[in-house]
Order: C-alpha cells, then structure tokens, then sequence
C-alpha cells in the first residue's frame, strides 16, 4: 500500500510502500527514492540511507488509525538525534483497505 510520510526530519518527509511490516520503497521529497533495509520485528523496522547524506535513519513504529506511528532516529555516531515519524495510507489506498 501507499503511504504518506512526515517525519521531524526532513529527509524522510515524502511517501513509501508498505507490505505487511516490509518497506518496499521509499521517497523523500528532498533525496529521491532508496531501498529500504527492513531490519525485522512485529512492527515496522526499517534503516534507510540517503546517497547525499552521510548518514541513515532508523524508523521503528507501529501500527496506528490508517497507518502507522513511531519515530525516526539520525544515526550520525555523535548524538542519535530523534524526531517523530510517522505514514498515513494515501486516500485511495484507505478507501480500498476499507472495502470502499
């Protein structure tokens, strides 16, 4: 399914595609699309590397309404920063997964 991300970061702002608690794809408005490394778990877990940064972020979160919530964190070695993350299904995605 599509999903919408925003993210305290602005890197991972954009949309991805989710199967299950897999990332399939991921854009960032600001750096394009990667594939994501899914690192396991009940719930979303996932490292994403951007080629323009020099770092990647870890996302852990969980489903939440239509979509899912958690929170990102910037592994750059020196302070972890974390901000909030979160994907919502795109209307026409929500609608489906409904039945509408």
């Amino acid at each position: 399914m599509s999903y919408t991300t925003t993210s305290g970061f602005s890197d991972l702002v954009g949309s991805c595609e989710i199967t299950g608690t897999n990332v399939t794809s991921y854009t960032s408005n600001t750096q394009g699309t990667v594939t994501p490394e899914n690192l396991g778990g009940p719930n979303l877990h996932f490292k994403v590397k951007f080629d323009a940064v020099t770092h990647p972020y870890v996302i852990n979160a969980n489903a939440s309404g239509n979509g899912f919530s958690g929170n990102a964190k910037d592994k750059d070695g020196l302070t972890d920063a974390e901000e909030t993350w979160a994907a919502t299904a795109t209307a026409a995605e929500a609608a489906y997964a409904k039945g509408e």
